[in-house]
């Protein structure tokens, strides 16, 4: 297996098996917690007033939407779940969860972590990733869900790390790279290549924020879950994706 540091250099993204360290027990109680919280987290948005998105619905019957604890960015039926990052013993972040469904996810946390670490060390060497914990969450497809648009997370110093929660097919919207896109800003001939690694609930995806990718339409029956943990280098920060929002916690 090549270098997963080396990769996400050159390539933008790697493959890592977590193999025992992410067990489908872990993965599968995270998935519930996540699904659970999204339902909730759903209809407190509609308790506002807010026009949220439908299967059946049409482009316009929907807005996109942004609360601390939930983001629908483009209106097509895909989340993002910001949650505390769980791992330590301690629950860090903007974001409260429920001491159970923290349980779960703390697992998963340090399992990613023991996994993720290693590999940002040997990117950026030793020491040179940020002090504080790293950003999490989920990011949630519905059934029905379209494509989104290709994009880039940020600038240099980011490295998202996803842990499918349920296994990824080619109908249930997994994760389409193109490769080399987050060396020089290119979006011409080197973007023409893409990959969507299929993912298992043991295995990591790690890509650099700069690579082009998108998540694909699901197709599938049931919602797809992607626990996701970001790490940064030093002076490295995301200000795009997570800004200052109003909260859903006093609805």
């Amino acid at each position: 297996q090549r270098d997963p540091a080396r990769s996400l250099r050159d390539d933008g993204f790697c493959v890592v098996r977590a193999d025992s360290r992410v067990s489908r027990r872990v993965t599968e109680r995270c998935r519930a917690a996540a699904s659970s919280r999204l339902s909730d987290l759903q209809a407190r948005v509609e308790r506002r007033g807010v026009a949220t998105w439908r299967r059946d619905g049409g482009p316009d019957d929907c807005e996109p939407y942004r609360f601390l604890e939930l983001v629908h960015r483009e209106g097509t039926g895909r989340y993002d779940m910001p949650l505390p990052w769980c791992a330590g013993g301690a629950t860090r972040g903007d974001v409260k969860l429920a001491d159970a469904k923290a349980s779960a996810f703390a697992a998963l946390h340090g399992a990613m972590d023991e996994v993720a670490r290693p590999v940002v060390d040997a990117l950026w060497g030793d020491g040179a990733a940020n002090d504080e914990a790293p950003r999490a969450g989920c990011v949630i497809s519905e059934p029905g869900a379209s494509a989104q648009p290709w994009h880039r997370d940020g600038p240099d110093g980011l490295v998202d790390v996803f842990s499918p929660l349920v296994e990824l097919t080619p109908r249930n919207g997994p994760t389409d790279l193109k490769p080399g896109t987050h060396l020089d800003g290119d979006d011409g001939d080197v973007a023409s290549f893409t990959i969507a690694p299929l993912l298992e609930p043991r295995d990591l995806l790690f890509f650099d924020y700069r690579c082009l990718h998108r998540g694909r339409a699901n197709e599938g029956a049931a919602r797809r879950e992607v626990a996701y943990v970001v790490y940064a280098r030093r002076g490295a920060k995301d200000v795009q994706n997570f800004p200052a929002a109003a909260t859903l916690e006093y609805d």
